[in-house]
């Protein structure tokens, strides 16, 4: 190729690579500006707002934007007139009527969530229904205007559960019926109903609804829009089948909980949280008008029932050996073990009596719980067996100590330390551990008596003070470094050889 002609080449691949660069940057570009102005705030308000006509209540009210940098919000309160009376909740936005601005600036560029809180009451002479519109104008730099509203309805339903288990015990493993009765108490109708539900220490819904979400084994949402069920002032209504429950083996002492809420005055869990719930594939939940006197009783909220469940846990005493020649501290642990068949979610008693012929040097202790002036794990007793100190302090030393534990699952083991200096080389008896219930409305039933107490030893070996155990392994790895040199120079010689 002549001189001429490879020039050419060369500038014809230089000028198509700065063009490919080009139209790649512009690609960029152009990519950017449609991210950009795809951008548009979100805004997050209640589209109905009850307020309660209860004397000295006021209703809360959130309004939240989103993706907004410095965003400025335009409240419309003028049609409130005469129906609410607005307030700011937290002093960070004033309210001045009938139109006004809460402005967010310090916000960064990228624009976060931001969010405003006021109260609402009734005025004065309004009756139940009577309704005004609050408007919302969210506007923000470079970014297109966005507008809502919330209708502002004067009075609110107000949702009774009463909950009825359709037996006393539970057997392990076996299923409880519930049956529910939902009663308006309040002065507006519930257009529409959410229902939770709330399952602990081993009960679990047995089957999953199709218009309900779940959040494990423990949470479930159930939401019944209007067209569905409207509960109106002092009507009641009633699930159309019992909510089946299932207990695990394991189970002693399970709950659950039930609240209903209209939509509108409902909690509804933020976008990142309700993700985490999961629809369930079974037969619908349905509710179907009942007695209009309703079983609830006023001022209850929610239903909580305590479901026992037939089963025992074995409360087991962790006993232990303080070792070391006279004079030296030894560290012992001393507890107790759940060794079942049943978990216990309930509180353990665990008394610590300590062997003869040593001295406790230190017990349990956490600052930050004598800061918080919170009861300690274990208290100090006299003979008599009262406190020695104030239950938050640092306990003195004693002959005798009481600390609570919690069982909790099946092979759970829980120990506290304590620090024993070995007096003499005499006999060291009377140590032992004894574990009982510490809770009276929760016990164990634990029918197997003779583990509940383990003996603590003391175990004496002649030397000095300081050669406690430890400083056996500390000596032994000492060693154990040393030699390896002279085991490698060994080997090579060996190798050598």
């Amino acid at each position: 190729m002549r001189v001429e002609d490879r020039q050419a080449a060369t500038s014809t691949r230089l000028v198509r690579t700065a063009v490919g660069a080009t139209l790649l940057v512009i690609t960029a570009l152009t990519g950017l500006v449609g991210c950009a102005s795809s951008s548009r705030p979100e805004l997050v308000a209640p589209p109905v707002v009850y307020v309660s006509r209860t004397p000295h209540t006021t209703t809360d009210l959130r309004v939240e934007e989103r993706q907004a940098p410095r965003a400025t919000v335009t409240f419309d309160a003028r049609d409130l007139k005469g129906i609410a009376v607005i307030r700011p909740a937290l002093d960070v936005c004033p309210v001045h009527l009938p139109v006004f601005r809460c402005e967010d600036r310090e916000q960064d560029a990228a624009g976060g969530e931001s969010r405003q809180y006021f109260r609402l009451s009734p005025a004065r002479g309004t009756r139940p229904g009577d309704s005004a519109v609050l408007r919302y104008k969210v506007t923000s730099p470079g970014l297109p205007t966005v507008t809502g509203s919330s209708r502002i309805v004067i009075g609110r339903p107000e949702l009774v559960v009463d909950a009825r288990p359709d037996r006393p015990v539970v057997e392990p493993g076996g299923k409880l019926g519930v049956s529910l009765t939902l009663r308006n108490t309040g002065d507006m109708p519930a257009r529409g109903v959410s229902l939770f539900m709330d399952t602990r220490e081993g009960l679990a819904p047995a089957d999953k609804h199709s218009n309900c979400r779940y959040r494990g084994r423990t949470y479930t949402w159930c939401r019944l829009p209007a067209a569905d069920v409207v509960i109106a002032p002092g009507a009641s209504y009633h699930l159309g089948a019992r909510e089946v429950l299932r207990a695990d083996r394991d189970a002693t002492y399970s709950g659950v909980s039930f609240r209903a809420a209209a939509l509108g005055t409902d909690y509804v869990p933020p976008a990142e949280l309700a993700s985490q719930y999961k629809a369930g594939d079974g037969s619908a939940l349905r509710l179907v008008p009942g007695d209009t006197r309703g079983t609830g009783s006023a001022g209850r909220s929610s239903a909580e029932l305590t479901v026992p469940v037939r089963n025992e846990a074995d409360l087991v005493a962790v006993g232990a050996t303080a070792r070391g020649p006279v004079g030296s501290l030894a560290e012992v642990r001393v507890g107790v073990r759940n060794d079942g068949p049943g978990a216990l979610p309930a509180s353990v008693r665990v008394e610590f009596t300590v062997p003869r012929g040593t001295t406790v040097v230190s017990s349990p202790y956490e600052f930050e719980r004598d800061e918080e002036v919170l009861d300690q794990a274990c208290r100090a007793l006299a003979p008599d067996g009262t406190p020695l100190a104030t239950a938050s302090e640092k306990q003195p030393r004693a002959r005798r100590y009481r600390c609570t534990a919690r069982a909790g699952a099946v092979g759970t083991t829980t120990t506290f330390p304590f620090t024993l200096r070995i007096d003499d080389g005499g006999r060291h008896s009377g140590g032992r551990v004894t574990v009982s219930d510490g809770d009276a409305g929760r016990p164990s039933h634990d029918i197997t008596t003779a583990d509940d107490t383990a003996r603590v030893a003391v175990s004496v070996w002649p030397g000095p003070s300081w050669a406690t155990p430890g400083h056996y392994v500390a000596a032994a790895i000492v060693l154990a470094v040393l030699a390896l040199p002279a085991s490698l120079v060994m080997w090579r010689r060996k190798r050598s050889h």
